[in-house]
């Protein structure tokens, strides 16, 4: 989410047009296998011996799912089916709302909430089956219906509907992807989990049996996030209940922190974050250091502004009398940011802007620095021309600061 959100900002400040769409897998088993999981934990408060799906989702929220569910609903009044359809359709609801919160408290907003359901009930599913047909990229076999990926580059074919009439969820990504060409999208971006690597080729070849060209859909796959506490790794596990939400994450580090974090790595390399590091108040933790600069040249405004002193009117009559070598690097770090938003916008690595603020605070804290040993180089000098140009040469810093962590979706503070 921190990835997509801000790949999102800085492609709409570079002038394209985003739609940032969440994909809901909701046609599916594992939806049915949560109404279960919910049954049978709702179950188990009066029969602790009733049965639990042996791939059953496991966790605490279960629990607290099933007594939502049966606080609202007489499951003990409905059939096992119709109990569990609900409990499915409840679950998928409630869990939804707090993806949605959640998303909200991260920052997050998406424009469309597409559920995989419309494909079925609005026949586009069958749709695309149908245009594969007439291509004649369908075939069957064993009592299956399978497209020919193998044709555009796939290591071998697949299946699209089992033998049981059922629908693979390659057949749903397939119709989904070619209703987001015909809603007229020049480019798809899609932000997967590191463990669908080995989905990429097949999804690209299918879009190109359709007559998609290979170069329409970028997939970006995001490595694990390990978290550690005390020097020790936290270990998790979704199977079996064992996991740190984001809720719960920026609960204890902060937003700012979090999506600050998540993006100091390329997305396909795995990322340690580091609790205790994430809380600490000094250089050692980037979204600090990178705050804290921005506050820094506030603070300079408001002795500034005491002073009666300002921007200059005419800015080319001043900056010649920045000399200093820090101030030399800054202004060349400046000139940069541009320039890497447009590449960022092109190779489609955001972390590229961390790194970059990163260098940019440590460029700045450095010449702030100077000052305090020096009094000739503070900011704000007893020569009037000298403190309009090093006025001028701080608010270029605070304003690269402040767009580039707002395109990160973290706060820029005038006051730390």
């Amino acid at each position: 989410a921190a990835m997509g959100d801000t790949l999102s900002k800085i492609l709409e400040e570079c002038g394209y047009e985003v739609v940032r769409e969440f994909y809901i897998n909701d046609a599916g088993r594992q939806i049915r296998l949560l109404g279960e999981s919910i049954y049978s934990r709702w179950r188990q408060s009066g029969d602790p011996g009733y049965p639990f799906p042996q791939e059953g989702y496991h966790g605490q929220y279960v629990f607290e799912l099933a007594e939502k569910i049966s606080s609202d609903m007489d499951l003990g009044s409905l059939p096992e089916d119709e109990a569990v359809e609900i409990c499915s359709k409840r679950g998928k609801e409630i869990m939804l709302q707090e993806i949605r919160d959640d998303l909200k408290g991260f920052g997050v907003e998406f424009d469309v909430w597409f559920s995989e359901l419309e494909l079925y009930e609005s026949g586009l599913l069958q749709e695309t089956l149908s245009l594969l047909k007439s291509r004649g990229y369908l075939y069957e076999k064993d009592g299956a219906l399978w497209i020919k990926t193998t044709e555009f580059g796939d290591d071998k074919d697949r299946v699209v509907k089992k033998q049981d009439g059922e629908f693979t969820y390659f057949a749903s990504d397939i119709s989904y992807h070619l209703n987001k060409k015909k809603r007229g999208f020049d480019k798809a971006i899609n932000i997967w989990g590191g463990d669908h690597h080995g989905y990429v080729s097949r999804v690209k070849a299918a879009l190109k049996a359709q007559g998609i060209d290979d170069n329409w859909l970028h997939v970006l796959l995001i490595q694990l996030v390990k978290l550690w506490r005390g020097g020790e790794e936290i270990k998790m596990s979704k199977r079996a209940g064992q996991y740190v939400t984001l809720r719960e994450l920026i609960e204890e580090v902060g937003k700012d922190a979090v999506r600050f974090l998540f993006l100091t790595k390329n997305h396909d390399s795995p990322l340690d974050f580091d609790i205790d590091m994430a809380k600490k108040r000094d250089p050692n933790n980037p979204v600090y250091y990178v705050q804290y600069a921005h506050a820094r040249i506030c603070s300079i405004f408001r002795r500034a502004q005491e002073q009666n002193l300002g921007l200059p009117p005419h800015p080319q009559e001043v900056l010649g009398a920045l000399e200093l070598p820090q101030e030399l690097d800054l202004i060349r770090i400046i000139a940069q940011y541009p320039d890497l938003l447009e590449e960022i916008s092109k190779s489609l690595e955001p972390h590229r802007l961390t790194y970059y603020l990163t260098e940019l605070a440590s460029a700045f804290h450095k010449y702030f620095n100077l000052g305090t040993k020096d009094p000739t180089c503070r900011v704000v000098s007893q020569d009037q021309t000298l403190t309009q140009a090093r006025l001028l040469l701080a608010q270029g810093v605070r304003v690269v600061l402040a767009n580039g962590l707002r395109l990160l979706g973290v706060s820029a503070p005038e006051r730390m």
